[in-house]
């Protein structure tokens, strides 16, 4: 597996040379120096701990001085948690979505935040990649990053026996926990209590690369053949579109909606879309990326050859990490390799930002992510369900699938048949645009 080799860079910017597992700080609590938030009417006091829930945005911006500041000091950036990227979300979801807010505090000082958010919605019971069942529950979602603090052992028990209560009051069928990471004290607390037995539905890698000063030192990273072959994809676009390829880059609110509306076109030819895991142009999405254009962050780039568009990237810019939230190439482009003629495009401009420290590849693994990814660590979604029939009946179910699925990707590893069959299942999930020609230029060939 190839790494990064930068060197660090001047004026602060960090880099990484060699392929590691981050690890977390001392966990400790924060003493925020802010006036004491007014009490909501869901505040108590429990074992010398005042907690507080909100289910309504008014109550939630009265704790937004300390929100603010708490994240601030977060080791790490997530636009998740940011307190306007979390109400953007909520007002676009709709009605049926309420937020979840919870904190902890002793005297004046907040010691925890829980971030999240209950909505109906159906729950996808795979194997593979086919979906047998989806059924509809209702959900507390913890946001990702949403573990806001450093809580210690004794305040993840606390916060954990908080977030049961919600399911035994039936305000919600089902916790779950989304990419949570592995080395944090939340994790193995949850993970390690009996009474509920919580789903671990699947671990992770979670990449990122250090940005390095030049494009030039991205390619001297790479092993010589990698680096011909990206050279060579590259040039061979350049050559067979020669004056007909253009790179559009969208950053404001008024460009969303042209960025939205390509981008989802392509999408639509992807299997990703047929997985529910496209990017689509509706009310919801566009409502949340023009608030992430009216702060700042909104980051659209789309390909274009022959005038057509043949890849998209959306990103999202926060503090010093840029995200790729996601991508997509139209299919009958394949042999060209959009996609990663696109993604060296927009890294060539990020490696001139000096504001830029990282890219986060964003969830799930990928043998992209492996190759340029200088940093990683796990992570993992955790399911708890209600102690009620239906919501326990659900968690059987899922189980029964999780294990089906687990044992037939063993048989199908051990078969060497894992590539093969992951090729063919996404062709078929992919639109008839995959076998449409498409015109070539061929005087400029």
């Amino acid at each position: 597996m190839e790494s990064l080799k930068t060197r660090e860079k001047q004026g602060g910017r960090k880099s990484s040379q060699n392929l590691n597992v981050l690890i977390p700080a001392a966990e400790e609590f924060w003493q925020v120096d802010n006036a004491p938030a007014q009490k909501f009417s869901q505040e108590y006091t429990r074992n010398g701990i005042t907690i507080g829930i909100s289910k309504n945005i008014d109550e939630i911006s009265v704790i937004r001085p300390l929100w603010d500041k708490m994240q601030k000091q977060q080791s790490s950036n997530i636009p998740d948690t940011d307190y306007n990227k979390y109400v953007s979300v909520i007002r676009s979801m709709g009605a049926q979505t309420e937020p979840f807010v919870m904190y902890c505090k002793k005297d004046d000082r907040l010691l925890a935040m829980v971030i999240g958010r209950t909505q109906i919605k159906p729950l996808d019971l795979k194997l593979g990649y086919l979906t047998l069942f989806r059924p509809r529950l209702k959900c507390l979602t913890i946001v990702y990053g949403g573990i806001v603090g450093k809580p210690d052992d004794g305040l993840c028990l606390t916060l954990i026996d908080e977030l049961m209560a919600q399911l035994q009051d039936k305000c919600a069928d089902m916790l779950q926990l989304n990419f949570l990471r592995t080395d944090t004290t939340f994790y193995r607390a949850i993970r390690n209590i009996s009474n509920y037995c919580p789903l671990q539905l699947k671990t992770d890698k979670h990449w990122r690369m250090a940005v390095p000063d030049t494009i030039d030192k991205f390619y001297s990273a790479r092993s010589r053949g990698h680096r011909h072959n990206l050279r060579k994809a590259k040039s061979r676009f350049e050559k067979v579109y020669a004056g007909d390829i253009r790179y559009v880059n969208y950053t404001t609110e008024a460009e969303v909606e042209d960025f939205l509306k390509t981008a989802a076109q392509i999408s639509k030819k992807t299997y990703q879309y047929a997985l529910n895991s496209g990017l689509v142009n509706d009310e919801s999405t566009r409502a949340r990326i023009k608030a992430d254009a009216a702060n700042g962050w909104f980051r659209g780039h789309i390909v274009f050859a022959n005038n057509k568009p043949c890849a998209f990237l959306l990103g999202l810019k926060y503090e010093n990490i840029y995200y790729m939230v996601n991508m997509g190439y139209d299919p009958s482009f394949k042999s060209y390799n959009p996609g990663l003629i696109l993604f060296l495009k927009v890294l060539e401009g990020l490696c001139y930002n000096p504001t830029i420290e990282f890219v986060d590849f964003y969830f799930g693994d990928a043998e992209y992510k492996n190759r340029y990814g200088t940093e990683f660590w796990y992570e993992s979604n955790v399911c708890l369900f209600a102690p009620r029939m239906y919501p326990m009946f659900i968690k059987a179910i899922q189980g029964t699938t999780m294990y089906m699925d687990a044992g037939l990707k063993y048989v199908i590893n051990k078969m060497g048949l894992v590539d093969k069959i992951k090729r063919h299942w996404r062709n078929l999930l992919s639109t008839k645009e995959v076998n449409r020609k498409i015109p070539i230029p061929t005087q400029k060939v």
